[in-house]
């Protein structure tokens, strides 16, 4: 780029730092393990509340010993430096123990949804040559199926009973069995508390820190829907954590944050775990989420701050519970994971604020291999619609994604991340990642979203769709899925839609849009009425091109594990009830 190039360009201008202090832009970011972070900022307030667990008040003095408990237990069992455990399970206080213990030994966590099918963990299993296993009790029939023919040596087997309170624990286990073995394990396979048994005398040895090492894998499509294992850094989930606090959000060590987020993503490693724990606030542990029950969590617990993804607001904005509710003591209800509708924001934020919430809705936006998170709002640069402003040492820009070259504000391209976020790779697959994570001729290492966006002269990330979303017509016209949803949910009578490409039979390539809804009255089945109203809609807001050759009323719309609306089953076409 020639010196009378260099404006109008994010990546040169930055404008987004003027949201910033000065010292949260000079002051660098820690260079240490997770469990350093942890325990620097957390050593002086021993006796504060770390964990909550069904109402079971963990302090940090008492997570550091059970953190120091599990890394002599693994250390028993020959746990050392660079060894990886696959962990499949749920969000208790042993799994926290578990994970920081790990990271301490300089050992890598291997997050697996504990929902993968068998075939599926094994070739987790596989790919990594784990000889070790962390679970939960009620998987153990299909981890039972899981082992056969890895090289998986040791299992330890955790309960959602363990870290109950009394008499909740006891009569968790008068209704539950305990599950101590596996078949064939005989010796080799422990509950929790004969695991930390196993390391009473065991004297563990702390590697000291090194930069861009692995600590943790989770689990993504990618871009190409194979499953990957993105390796992360402490580097990278600090980075994450750091950033985050220098947003300008107020959050600070005597507020309460709830943890919905499953431990398998690096939403919920990073962004539910380590940066509550590591401001210090007491965490409240959701082992099982149920979005249809986000509205009592929030009354019962009154959580200053959560992360979610943005279709849990709607549920709680249409809750009876939550009329005449007083909200105030919410200060950052965050989501991510997902790009939130404009009007289901525009809905949020007026509920908060009829509530007597102060702020906004918080947005952000991220992806696994950034570590989950590279943008974030706080309310002086909340625009609707967007995603935010690019964190304070991350870089953020949009490129053309034919030629590579790098787009001035307003013009859509696809978003690409340098920063120190960018993961290290996905695991055995360098040919995988050299497609994602690329050096353009600047030198700078850039992950290349497969988001098509656009970023405004203040900085605001706005994004339109993904690049595999996007539905290209036989004549090569360009359909947003995500700007024909826009419309279609200003329909009063629309509770949700989903917008996909069905093959064009009229023509050898190409595809056109159809329509899959979600209608206000759960009773109707196809409206007639509905439909011709929504062609009118469509044909007002929409060019001629895009518009809809079909409506599809469902009773639901298919979500991912994490609440998102799953487009790709519907792409597939798998029967749905309501259909």
């Amino acid at each position: 780029m020639s010196e009378m190039d260099l404006t109008g360009y994010p990546s040169i201008d930055k404008p987004w730092l003027r949201y910033y202090t000065k010292e949260a832009i000079e002051t660098p970011l820690s260079a240490c393990t997770l469990y350093d972070n942890l325990w620097q900022h957390n050593k002086d307030y021993l006796s504060n509340v770390a964990l909550n667990y069904f109402n079971r008040k963990i302090t940090f003095q008492a997570l550091f010993e059970g953190i120091e408990a599990a890394a002599k237990a693994f250390t028993a069992i020959g746990v050392g430096t660079g060894d990886i455990v696959v962990m499949a399970t749920v969000t208790t206080p042993e799994t926290v123990y578990a994970f920081y213990a790990l990271n301490r030994l300089g050992a890598v966590a291997n997050m697996v949804d504990l929902r993968t099918a068998e075939e599926g963990i094994r070739e987790y299993i596989l790919e990594v040559n784990a000889k070790y296993l962390l679970t939960i009790d009620v998987a153990c029939a299909k981890m039972a199926k899981a082992v056969v023919d890895t090289q998986v040596q040791h299992v330890i087997i955790l309960s959602p009973g363990d870290g109950l309170p009394q008499p909740k624990k006891f009569l968790y286990f008068l209704k539950n069995k305990p599950v101590d073995c596996l078949p064939s394990y005989t010796g080799r396979c422990y509950n929790w508390a004969h695991f930390i048994a196993q390391g009473s005398s065991a004297t563990p040895l702390y590697p000291v820190y090194q930069p861009d090492t692995c600590c943790v894998i989770v689990h993504t499509g990618g871009t190409t829907g194979s499953p990957k294992g993105v390796m992360l850094s402490n580097d990278n989930v600090n980075a994450l954590v750091e950033q985050s606090i220098r947003t300008g959000i107020d959050m600070q060590r005597k507020h309460t944050w709830l943890d919905i987020m499953p431990p398998f993503i690096a939403y919920g490693i990073g962004m539910g775990l380590h940066l509550p724990l590591t401001i210090g606030m007491e965490t409240i542990l959701i082992p099982s989420f149920d979005a249809k029950k986000f509205d009592r969590l929030l009354l019962k617990h009154k959580a200053n701050h959560m992360v979610g993804v943005p279709s849990y607001w709607g549920t709680v904005i249409q809750s009876n519970r939550m009329k005449r509710k007083n909200l105030s003591w919410l200060i950052a209800p965050t989501v991510g994971g997902d790009t939130m509708n404009i009007e289901l924001e525009q809905q949020a934020n007026a509920f908060l604020a009829a509530h007597h919430c102060p702020y906004k809705i918080v947005k952000g936006y991220g992806m696994t291999e950034v570590c989950a998170g590279v943008t974030g709002t706080v309310d002086d640069n909340n625009e609707p619609g967007s995603v935010g402003i690019p964190f304070v040492k991350s870089v953020v820009s949009v490129f053309h994604p034919e030629t590579g070259a790098e787009l001035k504000y307003g013009e859509i391209g696809e978003v690409c991340i340098s920063g120190p976020n960018v993961m290290l790779g996905y695991y055995g697959k360098e040919t995988a990642t050299a497609e994602i994570v690329k050096i353009h001729s600047d030198g700078t290492k850039w992950v290349h979203s497969g988001d098509m966006g656009y970023m405004n002269e203040q900085g605001s990330l706005f994004i339109l769709d993904r690049i595999k979303r996007m539905i290209v017509r036989f004549d090569g016209f360009k359909v947003f899925p995500s700007m024909l949803e826009k419309v279609i949910m200003e329909h009063p009578g629309v509770e949700a839609c989903c917008v996909v490409g069905i093959s064009d039979s009229s023509h050898s390539q190409g595809k056109l849009p159809v329509v899959y809804l979600v209608p206000k009255k759960k009773e109707t089945k196809r409206d007639e009425n509905l439909i011709a109203e929504l062609q009118i809609l469509c044909r007002k807001e929409i060019p001629e091109y895009a518009q809809p050759i079909a409506y599809y009323f469902r009773d639901e719309l298919p979500l991912t594990p994490i609440g998102k609306i799953d487009y790709r089953k519907l792409e597939e076409n798998i029967p749905c009830k309501g259909e």
